[in-house]
């Protein structure tokens, strides 16, 4: 999941969580939390879009709540003071189960999306470009927070189209990653959640194009803030 001059994304970061934004919001941006909600007592989670690593300005507060029924509830925090809720169902998110939650921000308000679906939209309370911040807290696991530029799209040049299940054995109270599209465009470049240990298995399912005289998958260390990560990659080559 890379993009071209797109900043780098957060790769299975520890919760509670607190990023910086580079460059601030801009009209187009779209971030992009990818993760698991933990079987837990716990009932609640939060991904705020902020200003500074404080909670005293929150330009939006995107907080889950496991209550009754179950629903989420959108609000704004200016110096400390809450707004009004504004709450929404059906709950979108379950326990124990993974989720892609994206949001895009447009010059009138935050459209959020949940595994692709649209959810919610939330009109702008405090100018947007404020923002430079994003932090997560309650009982979540993630994977990734990426982000992407406007009018920016993955750059995946090669003819050839691989439907991938990747599986991670992991903590047993969480279940294993199944990323959600049936199909991706090759190159295809992610994180390993956790990193490599043993018992860890992934698997590669897909269908060489006739095209094709030769693919490769590989999984390699990347320097970086998280020396532990791994990825994979699958190319194809026609020399």
């Amino acid at each position: 999941m890379a993009f071209s001059g797109a900043q780098a994304p957060y790769l299975s970061p520890v919760v509670p969580f607190s990023g910086t934004i580079q460059g601030g919001l801009q009209d187009g941006l779209q971030i992009t939390v990818n993760g698991s909600v933990i079987n837990s007592r716990e009932n609640r989670f939060a991904v705020n879009l902020q200003t500074g690593f404080s909670d005293n300005d929150i330009a939006l507060h995107f907080n889950p709540r496991f209550e009754k029924e179950g629903y989420v509830v959108c609000n704004t925090r200016q110096k400390g003071r809450w707004g009004p809720e504004e709450r929404k169902k059906p709950m979108p998110f379950q326990k124990g189960r993974p989720f892609e939650l994206s949001f895009l921000v447009q010059s009138s308000d935050f459209k959020v999306l949940v595994n692709g679906s649209f959810f919610v939209q939330y009109s702008h309370r405090v100018p947007f470009h404020r923002v430079d911040n994003i932090s997560v807290v309650g009982p979540v696991q993630l994977s990734y927070i990426s982000f992407q530029p406007p009018g920016m799209r993955p750059a995946y040049p090669a003819p050839f189209v691989m439907n991938i299940l990747l599986s991670f054995r992991q903590n047993p109270s969480i279940p294993p990653m199944v990323y959600p599209n049936k199909t991706y465009p090759m190159p295809f470049f992610t994180s390993i959640p956790g990193g490599l240990y043993p018992s860890k298995c992934i698997v590669l399912s897909g269908t060489v194009l006739p095209c094709a005289q030769r693919c490769v998958s590989c999984v390699k260390a990347t320097a970086s803030r998280w020396p532990w990560m791994a990825s994979t990659c699958l190319t194809t080559a026609t020399t």
